[in-house]
Order: structure tokens, then sequence, then C-alpha cells
């Protein structure tokens, strides 16, 4: 088989001992979220390795990507949580999957949907208890009240109840403490209306390395997963290891004289003779346009900065005055043993590492290690 000129290299059993190093630390059951293409590693290879690992709930985005899950074999209980009205619950229900509700509108539908099929609809209620996006605000007390009337009909099946920390990757921050108390007021709302809020669930990534006492009945790790701490941050308790490789073959080599400009809008100008590798990854590949500070790459063993603004297909590469660099030896952009890390382009692009990993564009290949 040929060597693909790109590639995303997946170490997938690293994403299973990332799976045991998070239950081995929290002692909690585990949801592996791997909503977005499992953060742009591959959604079903993925959620079969985190499951090895010892997951037993996958949580998911969008409807879709549950389906896409059951299609790939996956049997493990999995909660979808992006679904609007206006999905066809049906779907759901054929396939076992769990549904969030934060409206009286999305309870109706998927109530519709329950007598549609004939099958009860399992749910999870979701509380906004300061994020503001999901989650029954207002309406939480009326959603409670409807809730327990379809209980005592043995309409519905609660599975849970669960909100979204906002702040989580920030320790600090007062509304962490905040939205945790908001939680557990909502936990007592529906223990004295008579209702088992089933499976209590909170702690995201953040607040699995942050916050023990967020870890109720279930903790939800997606960037840990995959092997990186939220907020640049690190955990004594916790140890997981990157799983994505990003790299690419370089296609040329070039000595380039002083006084010439590098790519698009001529950013860039070199004060003497260089040389210039380009490589066969842009910005249509996920590598940041925008960098706020050097980016870098490694070839043989030795870092070498960008130079020139990002194109749509490739980048260009500053060796330096001298080099062995040739076409055909392989640029890790990072991963590897660690020396760049979807962090480090993080920081030079003034962004998250999540975004840096699910960006990764689809015409890179996911290859297993």
């Amino acid at each position: 088989m040929a060597r693909s000129i790109i590639a995303a290299t997946i170490d997938y059993a690293q994403i299973t001992e990332n799976a045991r190093a998070i239950i081995s630390a929290t002692n909690t059951p585990l949801m592996a979220v791997v909503k977005a293409d499992a953060y742009g590693h591959g959604l079903v290879p993925s959620a079969h390795a985190a499951v090895a690992g010892g997951a037993t709930w996958l949580g998911t985005a969008f409807l879709d990507e549950a389906i896409q899950l059951r299609d790939g074999g996956v049997t493990t209980p999995i909660l979808a949580w992006l679904t609007p009205p206006t999905e066809e619950f049906m779907r759901a229900l054929e396939f076992s999957i769990d549904l969030s509700i934060s409206s009286l509108d999305q309870l109706g539908a998927i109530l519709k949907a329950s007598e549609s099929v004939g099958r009860k609809a399992r749910v999870h209620l979701k509380v906004d208890t300061g994020m503001t996006r999901a989650g029954a605000l207002e309406e939480f007390p009326a959603l409670v009240e409807a809730i327990a009337e379809l209980l005592d009909e043995e309409r519905i099946e609660l599975v849970g109840t669960w909100s979204h920390l906002a702040c989580a990757d920030e320790p600090e921050h007062p509304l962490n403490q905040n939205q945790y108390e908001r939680f557990l007021s909502a936990l007592e709302y529906m223990n004295s209306s008579g209702i088992d809020p089933g499976i209590r669930h909170l702690a995201n990534s953040g607040a699995i390395v942050h916050f023990p006492q967020f870890y109720f009945d279930m903790v939800r790790a997606g960037l840990l997963l995959y092997g990186y701490t939220p907020g640049f941050t690190s955990s004594d308790r916790l140890s997981v290891r990157p799983v994505m490789e990003l790299s690419a073959d370089v296609a040329l080599v070039k000595r380039v004289p002083a006084g010439a400009s590098v790519g698009y809008g001529a950013t860039a100008r070199l004060n003497d003779d260089r040389y210039i590798a380009l490589i066969p990854l842009g910005y249509a590949d996920g590598i940041p346009r925008r960098l706020d500070t050097p980016a870098w790459c490694e070839i043989g063993g030795k870092k070498f900065p960008l130079i020139g603004r990002v194109s749509m297909d490739q980048v260009t590469v500053d060796l330096g005055s001298d080099t062995e660099i040739a076409a055909g030896d392989r640029a890790l952009f990072f991963g590897g043993d660690g020396s760049i890390t979807a962090d480090d382009w993080a920081r030079a692009a003034g962004t998250i590492s999540y975004e840096i990993l699910a960006r990764i564009g689809a015409r890179v290949p996911r290859l297993a290690k």
C-alpha cells in the first residue's frame, strides 16, 4: 500500500488507554464524547476504542452521528443532545438512542414520535445552569411537572438529568461553583416533585481535571479522551497522551535568493539566501491561516518555522541557509514524540486545541497507527 502524502495517523489503542486512565482517576462511569467525527479522529473507530477502554456511554451532538455509530456496530448506550423539535425522532427510537430535552416543544415532538412507533422514549433532561445554550431555564418547573405526569402514565423513561459547564477550564472562575449549586437545586426540586433524576452528569473534561465534587454518577470526557487537557493545563491525578499525529511529505526543496518574498501578499521577505520547503497541507486541511505567533513543524528530527501565509493546499517552511532536507522527507506538524503538539498550534493561532483537532479536513486520510 502506497504511503499517503498527507495523513492524520490515529493511535486508537491510546484512546482505549486514555479512557481507562479517566475511569481510574475518577472512579466514575464514563461517557466518551465522540461528536464531530470524534474531534476529527474518526467517529466509529474512536467509539469502539473508547468502549474497549471501559466507556459505558457515548455522546454525540447530532442524531445522525448516533445512527452512524449504530450502523458501525456500536451497541453501547448513546445520548444525542443537539436535537431540535424538527428532528425526525422516530429514527432515534428505532435505533435505541437517548435524547436530550430542554423544552416542552422538544418533549411534545418526542412523544409524538414515540406514539407513532409504539416505543417508549428514553430522555435526559438538560438544565441550563449558566451556560445559556441548550437546557431548560424558565420552562424547567413545567417540564418537571410534564415529565412527572408522563412517568406516572409510563409513557416515557427519564434516564438522566444533566447540565454543561461554561468555565471548567478556568478553575478559579466563580461561575463553576455557581453552576454546581444551580444543578444541585434542580436535582433537589426534582426529588421534591417525586421524580428520580436518574443518571446525574455534569462534569466535562475540565471538571474531570479540576472538580471531583462535580462527578456525580457519570463524567463526560471529550478532549481528555484524545489526549489533551482543556485550557493548556495539566493534572497530577490524570495522565493522558495525544492520539493524533498530523504529517505530510515534503513536496519540494529549493534555494531562494535574498530579497525574495514568500507566499500570498508577499508578507514575508528573505534577508539572505535561504532554503524553502513546500509541504502539501493548507487551510483546506485544517492548518490555521491566521497565526499570531510563529508555528513550527518537524522534519528529520529538527524544528523549522513556517514562513509566509498559509495557502489553501500548502505551506512553506524556512529550512535555513543550509539544509540536508530533501523532497520526500516527512514533515510532522504535531504528534509523534510530543515535541510539537496541537496545544502549540492552538497558541500560535490564538485558539484552542479542540479546534485544531476537529478542523482537520476531510481529504486528510485518517490512518490507524
